[in-house]
């Protein structure tokens, strides 16, 4: 056994509604894997309601499984990292990406392969969201991630996660403790919430100073291009209580296993171009067209975190951004566009990508076999 090394491997399964577990369920009695191979769960839900519980939804349910068909106990499984993003728009398909880790053999040292950590940090306060504390934390859950994964965190590829941000009643409570804290408008306290944890990756794995407090969700010359980090009321499902919670990608020389993850930076929402150089980047050799049924095989799991256009304009042209329904509908675009680059519709796609990739872009990541 002293021959064997962390393996990761991956396993993509559709979701037919909010709480369906069933296709996991299935594989797990099919011997793919055990429930308590189960390390990280990242979803794309169906929600597209103001009153949306998709994320909720397969949050329990997954968690319920995984408590049914295992050995953990539910203070166990409540450490998972879930991240789940809504708004299963346009022609986006409702699906999950497990991520076990097992034994297996090493590979050869010029042959690295994906590595995963995972982190919570500790509980986010309302009263920390003007200050520097919150990238502190993040920059901290980044760094504890990469311990778990075995790499330098210079060395992570991509992190996945979920931030919090304070509710007006969660405002309250902290000014009635003797906390002084300016009133902020909601799109600034999600700018800052998302961006808080944007730049604790730019920090912790790109090296960026720390920034002003002022200049968060502000100054967005400042991103890195290896964050895809959804920032989110509380919900009660895993954990004690509001955390950041992430998943750290990387390709460790002497893992084992099949995968290998690569990411690029989108410029814009045409920037398409960046979809085949994370591909590239993650080993292997695609064109620029739509991908070969071969290689479309090869994909297990996309991420892609954006941003609309700061000053309204894409490209010079201008977008409709006064239209409510404008995110939503840049979303199923950019869905759209990836999705016929790929010949596949299961995208992980999240908005809002503050500091997280160039301003009115983004980031993109792939997990893909070569085997």
């Amino acid at each position: 056994m002293s021959d064997l090394v962390p393996t990761i491997d991956a396993f993509r399964v559709p979701l037919e509604h909010t709480s369906d577990a069933s296709g996991l369920h299935r594989l797990i009695k099919e011997g793919r894997f055990r429930a308590d191979d189960i390390i990280a769960v990242t979803g794309k839900t169906e929600g597209w309601q103001d009153d949306d519980t998709s994320r909720l939804d397969a949050d329990r349910a997954i968690r319920g499984l995984l408590l049914d068909q295992g050995s953990r106990p539910a203070v166990d499984i409540g450490q998972i990292p879930m991240v789940f993003t809504a708004g299963g728009v346009g022609i986006l398909t409702p699906h999950i990406v497990v991520y076990t880790r097992t034994l297996g053999k090493p590979l050869a040292a010029d042959a690295p392969r994906l590595t995963i950590g995972i982190a919570r940090s500790s509980l986010i306060r309302p009263e920390w969201m003007t200050t520097h504390k919150v990238i502190e934390a993040n920059a901290d859950t980044v760094r504890k991630a990469a311990l778990d994964a075995n790499v330098d965190p210079g060395e992570l590829e991509y992190v996945v996660g979920k931030t919090y941000f304070p509710t007006r009643q969660d405002f309250a409570d902290a000014r009635s403790a003797g906390h002084q804290i300016p009133e902020l408008e909601n799109k600034a306290l999600h700018r800052r919430a998302s961006g808080a944890a944007g730049l604790g990756v730019a920090i912790a794995a790109e090296g960026m100073s720390m920034p002003k407090a002022e200049d968060v969700g502000e100054r967005l010359d400042l991103w890195s291009g290896r964050a895809a980090i959804s920032a989110n009321e509380w919900e009660p499902v895993g954990g004690d209580g509001p955390q950041t919670q992430l998943i750290a990608f990387g390709n460790r020389s002497g893992a084992g296993g099949r995968l290998r993850v690569g990411h690029a930076t989108m410029a814009d929402m045409l920037d398409v171009a960046a979809l085949p150089r994370a591909i590239r980047r993650a080993g292997l050799d695609v064109n620029d067209g739509p991908l070969s049924q071969e290689h479309r095989d090869r994909i297990i799991a996309v991420y892609v975190k954006h941003s609309v256009p700061v000053d309204g304009r894409l490209r010079g042209h201008r977008q409709v951004t006064e239209n409510p329904e404008y995110g939503r509908q840049a979303k199923a675009a950019l869905g759209g566009m990836f999705s016929a680059f790929l010949q596949d519709n299961h995208i992980w796609i999240s908005g809002s990508a503050t500091h997280q990739g160039p301003a009115g872009g983004g980031t993109v990541a792939v997990v893909v076999d070569v085997s």
